[in-house]
């Protein structure tokens, strides 16, 4: 292995360290943790935290698309099982519901990030990027009820984006009351009727006929 070589490997090797470090403490307290806690967790100096990120909102959007990023694997996942057109929407409505009650702690980090005041205090080229990330998860919503639409499953008077985006603030809204309850849930999904009643009620709504 060359000197180059090595040291992309070492930086690498400390970039996965400093994330770690930062997620544990964003998960365990919340957007409160500081660059100083975070150096400490992950044994570096504060100034070398500061090499690779520049801010902790660039440390806190990291540890976010790290969720989407699991997020995505289980969508592709989901789809691959899925034929018919009802199923696929299916298939995406509840990866996007599994993957946050399983992963309580990246929902609530994602979630911070949607207030007023976590945006009004972020750079523009953040938000910019979570906007991004968000909006090539939507896709695959977008992608299924098109395809929907295409084949004359569903209506065609209805903005696929707008749809999608719909659903989306739908289950995150109903996910806000189950992930309190998710650790009682005994094997079955917590508020399972609400999510079942609302996605019904949007596929009887956009069906053809």
């Amino acid at each position: 292995m060359g000197i180059a070589e090595r040291r992309e490997r070492e930086k690498r090797e400390r970039i996965n360290t400093i994330i770690l470090a930062a997620r544990d403490l964003f998960f365990e307290k919340g957007y409160r943790a500081t660059m100083d806690e975070i150096a400490e967790r992950a044994e570096l100096s504060k100034g070398t935290l500061y090499l690779y990120f520049k801010s902790k909102d660039e440390l806190y959007i990291s540890v976010i698309l790290e969720g989407f990023h699991l997020l995505e694997s289980r969508l592709k996942k989901e789809l691959k099982g899925a034929k018919e057109v009802e199923e696929r929407v299916r298939a995406v409505y509840y990866a996007f519901i599994d993957h946050c009650l399983e992963n309580k702690a990246y929902f609530r980090t994602t979630q911070y990030f949607l207030t007023e005041d976590a945006r009004a205090n972020t750079s523009p080229d953040l938000v910019e990027t979570i906007n991004r990330s968000t909006g090539e998860l939507m896709q695959y919503g977008v992608g299924v009820i098109r395809e929907g639409m295409e084949k004359g499953v569903f209506r065609k008077d209805v903005d696929p984006f707008i749809l999608a985006l719909t659903v989306w603030r739908m289950a995150t809204g109903i996910l806000d009351l189950a992930v309190l309850e998710s650790d009682t849930a005994r094997g079955k999904r917590p508020y399972q009727e609400v999510f079942d009643t609302a996605i019904d009620v949007v596929l009887r709504g956009v069906r053809a006929g």
